[in-house]
């Protein structure tokens, strides 16, 4: 067995189910993790023990980072938010020989990454494989997607749906879904790029018992290189909604009355926006009373991906439902990541450069998927389109 080390940057919440999962996976022997706070970075370490050591990085110290890569096999990157600097670490990493893998879910910045034309044949010179956007979205909606186009003769729509947990009480969560829901929606459409206002569309999705009806919004397009990869593709989108229907008529009207704006105010002679007053209402709200489900327990949240097209020579459309268990969405996202690691470290991309998660043999996810207790639902039925 090869002396693999791993170097996950970040020891937030996704940074320390990561490191968890590369200490469980065989393929490597040792693994840091890095945290511009050591002791925070420390404190990961000493709860996972050996072979886990703690590295203080700062991941703009371009020379920083340069050094730290001797040795290494892999660069698994969760912090966040992403930005345009992520090219840059990116680069740092490639020339050094290094595979890297992100969770990157910023539409911007993987637009940027996936266009930059220096990356992919730097990572083609380099030898090394790069997969952006390897989280739970995009991710594994795109391994997914990727499964169910294989299955078609000719893929003319894909649309994704997701259900987002109604009661999660943090403050940066409500502050990202206000500004996800409020900015304008990118969605492709007959063969170009546009935009939609927020929460301008919506459509009531049907998921299979126990959920029933889910009402969900255009949101902007995270998988961004969904129509690259499908030749001929006319229409992607992303849509989402809320477990709790009345959180999505909330969310819908403080949006529409202008709390989710970043321009600040002031309140009592303290400075605030009123996006941050409204994160903190809704992460301070009171969940709903939870109930069975019939797959075994409360807090399952559906999502689906619908694939329409073509097959054996007649319209159709595939759907995948699929749901997580409760109560862990930070090992849903890493599970994802670190199958991309094992890829990488196995080299088992279809050659060196930078891929999209749609471009991967979508087995090996699905098998970690389902060992790690995902449902799956296919459904082979005439398109529904619209």
């Amino acid at each position: 067995m090869p002396d693999r080390t791993a170097l996950v940057l970040g020891c937030g919440a996704m940074g320390a189910a990561t490191a968890r999962l590369v200490v469980e996976d065989t393929r490597f022997k040792n693994v840091v993790v890095a945290d511009r706070d050591l002791q925070r970075a420390e404190a990961l370490a000493e709860t996972l023990g050996s072979p886990v050591t703690a590295l203080q990085l700062d991941c703009r110290q371009e020379d920083r980072v340069t050094r730290s890569l001797g040795g290494m096999s892999v660069v698994l990157n969760t912090t966040g938010p992403f930005s345009r600097d992520t090219l840059s670490l990116m680069r740092t990493v490639v020339e050094a020989g290094v595979p890297y893998a992100d969770i990157n879910d910023d539409v911007e910045t993987l637009q940027s990454v996936f266009d930059s034309e220096y990356l992919d044949s730097l990572a083609k010179h380099r030898g090394v494989g790069v997969l952006p956007g390897l989280g739970a979205n995009p991710g594994q909606t795109n391994v997914l997607a990727g499964h169910m186009a294989s299955r078609m003769d000719i893929v003319e729509e894909v649309r994704f749906f997701m259900v987002n947990n109604a009661t999660y009480h943090n403050e940066a969560v409500w502050r990202h879904r206000l500004a996800l829901f409020s900015k304008p929606a990118l969605l492709f459409d007959r063969g170009r790029w546009t935009e939609t206002p927020g929460m301008a569309e919506y459509q009531d999705v049907a998921f299979p018992a126990p959920w029933g009806n889910i009402r969900c919004y255009n949101v902007g397009l995270e998988t961004v290189t969904i129509p690259a990869s499908f030749g001929g593709l006319l229409h992607a989108s992303l849509w989402r909604g809320f477990s709790d229907p009345d959180t999505t008529g909330t969310l819908k009207a403080l949006i529409d009355a202008g709390f989710a704006s970043e321009e600040p105010l002031e309140v009592d002679g303290v400075s605030l926006t009123p996006a941050a007053m409204t994160a903190m209402v809704m992460a301070a709200a009171q969940p709903p009373a939870q109930t069975e489900v019939e797959d075994g327990g409360p807090g399952r949240l559906p999502r689906q991906v619908r694939v329409s097209g073509v097959k054996d020579g007649r319209e159709a459309e595939l759907t995948m439902t699929y749901s997580f268990p409760p109560g862990d969405i930070a090992l849903a996202t890493a599970s994802c990541l670190v199958v991309g690691a094992g890829l990488l470290v196995d080299r088992a991309l279809p050659g060196p450069g930078v891929f999209p998660p749609e471009a991967m043999d979508p087995a090996p996810f699905m098998w970690d998927m389902e060992s790690r207790g995902v449902h799956f639902k296919l459904e082979n039925s005439a398109s529904t389109r619209t």
